[in-house]
């Protein structure tokens, strides 16, 4: 009985002492472009990443460490199917789906968008769907880094990267179409965002990235710009207000700064393609994105961090500034950190 007590107080204690514990930056040691982590309501983070032509599909219940997360390896490319790109896992209408760019024959001008359903959606660390190709009606086109949009009007809208005709190249775009559900798009593509300031074309004209940030009745948009091998890889942001129609260009405001950039007084450079998500118990808003420590290693190296972000007065975030890997951050709060001396017996 005493052993017992013992080890309930020694766990309440380490749980207790959270808000004093910290982490630093990267959350994981291999390189790991694109990070979207996402907190479903088993308590579990999930985050997809692009492995050996395929998808491994990582899960841990905490976000500033996944060195030790659980993997499955739940999809391989089929024949033809390459360049496995900016995986998202999504939980939509109780439902696991994950959006992900490849490309065919080798060719980067052939990727496009693909979607994978759960089998199983008590289960999205067992078996998958195949991948599923995205048709955009009338403009297949070049498309990567795809994300869905749950609007207030109860409609689903899928926003990506693009190139302005079939073969065009840069510049690449941002567009939006409406989905029929979740696997399918069925509306025409219309254009959101074009490059529209200087910081948004070093070594490239270049808008990707996008990810949906709901706060306070408000809908934001952040944004990838620049070219994701450089530096100077940085963060936007647009938005939309008052259930305004998405499918119109001048529904949509676009902040003419950038929102988070390098910083070379701590060796931080090249961030970018963001994901937004919580802390375990959902008080503190966290961003996750991938970044270098040496402003010429490229897209090899790449390594996720995670760091808390706050709100500005009307209501859109603020993200600070991206820190180095010696700065010490708090842990999320509502983590919970069993020590391995604390097993109740």
């Amino acid at each position: 009985m005493m052993i017992l007590f013992y080890s309930v107080l020694v766990l309440i204690v380490a749980i207790d002492s959270i808000n004093s514990q910290t982490f630093n930056n990267p959350i994981s040691d291999i390189n790991w472009p694109d990070p979207y982590a996402y907190l479903h309501t088993d308590g579990f983070y999930y985050m997809p990443r692009s492995e050996n032509n395929g998808l491994v599909l990582y899960r841990t219940r905490t976000l500033s460490n996944w060195r030790n997360a659980q993997q499955s390896r739940i999809y391989t490319a089929g024949p033809g199917l390459g360049a496995v790109w900016a995986p998202e896992i999504h939980y939509i209408h109780g439902e696991f789906y994950i959006y992900v760019a490849m490309e065919t024959d080798g060719l980067n001008e052939n990727h496009r968008m693909y979607v994978l359903k759960a089998n199983n959606a008590n289960d999205p660390m067992g078996q998958w769907s195949t991948a599923h190709r995205m048709y955009i009606p009338a403009e297949d086109y070049w498309a990567i880094d795809g994300t869905v949009l749950e609007y207030g009007n109860g409609k689903l809208y899928f926003i990506w990267s693009g190139w302005p005709q079939i073969n065009s190249g840069f510049p690449q775009y941002l567009y939006i179409a409406e989905m029929c559900d979740p696997m399918t798009v069925c509306g025409r593509r219309v254009l959101i965002k074009r490059v529209d300031f200087p910081w948004e074309r070093i070594g490239a004209d270049l808008i990707e990235g996008p990810q949906i940030l709901h706060n306070a009745g408000r809908v934001f948009l952040v944004y990838s710009a620049s070219g994701s091998w450089t530096p100077d890889y940085i963060l936007g942001f647009m938005g939309i207000d008052n259930l305004a129609d998405p499918l119109n260009y001048d529904n949509w405001w676009r902040h003419d700064r950038p929102v988070f950039w390098r910083h070379d007084e701590e060796n931080v450079y090249g961030v970018g393609h963001a994901s937004l998500t919580t802390s375990p118990d959902k008080r503190e808003p966290w961003i996750v994105y991938h970044a270098m420590s040496n402003p010429n290693a490229g897209w090899e190296g790449r390594t996720a961090r995670a760091q808390k972000f706050g709100w500005n007065p009307d209501n859109s975030p603020d993200f600070g500034r991206p820190r180095g890997f010696h700065i010490s951050l708090p842990v999320p709060s509502g983590t919970q950190t069993v020590h391995s001396n604390c097993t109740i017996n």
